[in-house]
């Protein structure tokens, strides 16, 4: 590989995924193993790509939880189906993220959000009790930022209208945490949506650009190794 064409991001945004029915079937087992080996550098560095770059804790950096949900629509799957991305903060540091394909067609962005932050709202909830326990006290509400106004809207309006009630009854549930006041809901710009890095692969600059945003900082050498 040292005579390769180096580049900057891990996917061509043009790119289409396919399905493919035919062709030489795989060794399943080994499949398996690797995919595990992927799903494991997932679940413990955001970009899998880069060695010399990772996520620093600080110390002072507050001890609120906040995440940032998002979703694409339609966007280079076969199925027509969007993707979620979430991450959530303690502070000013990463602590969880998500990358998954969404299990229902949704039939707008809108629908595609407020399906990305229902994923998101139980997420929070588990994150809570969790800190709850771990420092023995009361979390406040903690904030999802969402940067679609009108899927916004539809999480806090309490009655089954037409544009939702086709929608899955399991994806009301951000709903029912809104009125519990576990989680609030907040507008964030698309050019601020840390999510948006997890949804869909982009041009350089934008993926550079959120790389930084989301908290991954070049480390020392010294670290790396």
């Amino acid at each position: 590989m040292l005579d390769c064409n180096e580049t900057l991001i891990p996917m061509d945004p043009g790119t289409r995924l396919t399905k493919i029915n035919k062709g030489t079937m795989v060794n399943s087992t080994e499949y398996r193993s690797l995919i595990g080996c992927l799903r494991y550098l997932l679940l413990t560095r955001p970009d899998l790509r880069t060695k010399d770059y990772g996520i620093t804790y600080k110390h002072n950096g507050g001890n609120k939880i906040h995440g940032f949900s998002d979703s694409s629509y339609g966007v280079n799957t076969q199925e027509g189906k969007g993707t979620t991305g979430i991450i959530f903060y303690y502070g000013e540091s990463p602590i969880s993220w998500n990358t998954q394909k969404q299990a229902t067609v949704a039939l707008s962005s809108c629908e595609s959000e407020f399906i990305a932050a229902t994923a998101a709202a139980t997420q929070a909830l588990w994150l809570k009790r969790l800190l709850s326990k771990l420092t023995h006290s009361q979390e406040e509400k903690i904030t999802i930022q969402v940067d679609n106004k009108s899927a916004i809207a539809l999480m806090k309006n309490p009655v089954f209208h037409g544009r939702s009630k086709h929608i899955d009854t399991k994806y009301h549930f951000i709903r029912e945490c809104i009125e519990r006041e576990d989680i609030q809901v907040e507008f964030v710009s698309r050019e601020y949506q840390k999510a948006d890095i997890l949804t869909k692969a982009l041009p350089k600059i934008r993926f550079l650009t959120m790389r930084q945003l989301i908290g991954l900082k070049e480390l020392p050498s010294s670290v790396c190794d």
